[in-house]
């Protein structure tokens, strides 16, 4: 079976075509919540496609720290850990005295 199509995170998620009720069985339509429900989903979908693109950018960095046999390393304003759980983190570095000079969090 193949694998679904990835979405990017600014890419809208076609819209299915609703069903039509059965005659005499109509409900009462609040319009706004329709839409408000249908924009709240297509915003829940564009998140979990970049959470399964976050974890796959995490594991390649988990494996690129462990074939340099680092815990930590500081670039530019950035500190990445490697924490006991084996889950990597990068936290911005913090400029305490506004010299410039920035230390890890």
């Amino acid at each position: 079976m193949p694998k679904p199509r990835i979405r990017t995170a600014d890419e809208e998620i076609p819209k299915r075509p609703k069903q039509r009720p059965l005659p005499g069985m109509e409900r009462a339509v609040a319009k706004d919540v329709e839409e408000a429900a249908d924009a709240f989903v297509n915003i829940r979908d564009r998140r979990m496609s970049l959470t399964e693109k976050e974890s796959e950018a995490q594991a390649t960095l988990l494996a690129a720290m462990k074939a340099h046999k680092l815990s930590s390393y500081r670039y530019d304003e950035n500190f990445v850990v490697v924490d006991s759980m084996e889950k990597v983190r990068v936290k911005r570095a913090v400029d305490d005295d506004g010299d410039g000079d920035y230390n890890s969090p």
